[in-house]
């Protein structure tokens, strides 16, 4: 008799389990598919407004109004979600700011800038609001599974992709009733007859937290992580394919699908190589075929693929870092996206910030794989190393440029002075001198040797 509930006990187990994992996925589908189906609303509002406007500045004060209320707004839109539990008012909001904004899109034929920046208001905030309650569902329900997180992020890539090369008043309304219909699928299934899964005691949704629990710098570190992401990925195609080639719409939608590939592959290899190597590997691999895509436009592809193979690794040890706090956590990662887009755009129309570019990027590559050589694991001390060749590199070739100085002594001086740089940045993390010398001495010597043999060699 014992034996028997033993095991009725285990087939009740199993099954549960089972409908839970079903649930689960089919959430996880249902919102990736509106994610992408968002992302084509804004885009293609975006650009049908842009087309219509008479004045290029005016088009681009709306691009920009929008990108800032869709990114930037993210951490407070993230935290209104956190508060309310994830209902689905989230949703329900999103939804009706898509679609006033979808509506003063296309309901004229030329625009003054005032219904420009309305509808880039409307759009941007809905944006807003359903990337950060899409991404605090699928974390929850998933228990932050990072296959489920990167399998979420991935899709609205093409989905801007399509909007963008695409935009018509006929593709914004397929893309808005598509949207209507998912929606609401979600929502039935979710909050309807089914099992709630935010009901389930076995994870929490709110936490208590002051400033002091909350990981200041190892936020900080990802936001760079993720800034650094979108920077590459703004000025890989820019710097080093044809304007011609990336303007051709299904050129930018076969783009969007190699970085939808990474993306979620990144959440797969997670669960099978480890985050960190799988972490490292995207930053290094990605550095050095960035320096290679001058050789062949299949670099540009291969970057863009392992770029993106971080992203659910920032998400998933952000939310982690954070319990009870995923939309928020998702919304800080999403505002970091910001500064590294308008960085990468910048650099892309100036010759100088791409003439510095390259030697930052092939120190930052090269002192990073000395640190990982000798046995550096420490998030800290690599992401200080990150920090001191931004803060150090950058003018000592603006001042080498400036002034032409090609003199070997004049040279070496100036690397002494960056080794003292370093020397106390990595002091003030290891609080061991002698390592923090050897640190400072050992990576700017390599990085300095290897500079000296490709200018001789080349």
């Amino acid at each position: 008799m014992k034996i028997c509930k033993e095991t009725f006990k285990y087939i009740k187990r199993e099954k549960t389990s089972w409908t839970t994992n079903r649930m689960i996925r089919k959430h996880t589908l249902l919102l990736s598919l509106l994610h992408f189906l968002v992302d084509g609303i804004c885009a293609c509002g975006v650009m049908m407004m842009s087309h219509q406007i008479a004045s290029d500045t005016e088009a681009y004060v709306m691009i920009a109004l929008y990108n800032t209320l869709a990114f930037g707004t993210q951490p407070l839109t993230g935290h209104w979600v956190d508060k309310n539990s994830l209902c689905p008012r989230g949703l329900k909001l999103a939804a009706i700011l898509l679609i006033a904004g979808a509506l003063v899109s296309s309901i004229s034929t030329s625009y003054t800038i005032f219904i420009a920046v309305l509808g880039a208001i409307l759009l941007g905030m809905g944006n807003s609001f359903f990337h950060v309650y899409g991404g605090k569902y699928v974390a929850v329900i998933s228990r932050n599974d990072i296959r489920a997180l990167g399998v979420f992020v991935s899709t609205g890539a093409v989905g801007l992709a399509i909007g963008l090369g695409f935009s018509s008043q006929m593709l914004l309304v397929a893309f808005l009733l598509a949207f209507l219909v998912v929606s609401y699928l979600h929502l039935h299934n979710a909050y309807g007859q089914e099992t709630n899964l935010m009901t389930m005691p076995s994870y929490k949704l709110t936490s208590e937290l002051s400033l002091s629990t909350v990981p200041i710098l190892f936020l900080s570190c990802l936001m760079l992580v993720v800034a650094g992401r979108a920077f590459i990925g703004e000025s890989v195609p820019s710097l080093h394919w044809g304007l011609h080639s990336m303007g051709a719409p299904w050129v930018m939608v076969m783009v969007s699908i190699i970085v939808m590939a990474g993306k979620a592959a990144g959440g797969f290899m997670f669960r099978w190589w480890g985050g960190r190597n799988v972490f490292s590997a995207s930053m290094l691999l990605s550095g050095t075929t960035f320096l290679m895509c001058p050789w062949h436009d299949g670099f540009v592809l291969t970057t863009l693929f392992l770029i993106n193979l971080s992203m659910p690794c920032t998400l998933y040890w952000a939310i982690k870092a954070v319990p009870g706090r995923e939309g928020w956590s998702f919304g800080l990662l999403a505002m970091a996206l910001l500064p590294g887009f308008l960085l990468g755009t910048l650099t892309k129309h100036d010759a100088t910030c791409q003439t510095l570019l390259v030697p930052l990027m092939a120190t930052i590559l090269l002192e990073s794989f000395l640190l990982l050589c000798i046995q550096e694991r420490r998030w800290k001390v690599l992401a200080v190393s990150v920090l001191l060749n931004i803060c150090t590199n950058v003018p000592l070739n603006a001042f080498v440029m400036a002034y032409n100085i090609y003199s070997p002594l004049y040279l070496v001086g100036l690397e002494c002075v960056v080794v003292a740089v370093e020397f106390v940045g990595y002091w003030s993390v290891l609080h061991n001198r002698g390592r923090a010398f050897k640190y400072s001495f050992l990576c700017n010597s390599f990085s300095a040797l290897v500079g000296y043999l490709y200018q001789l060699l080349f």
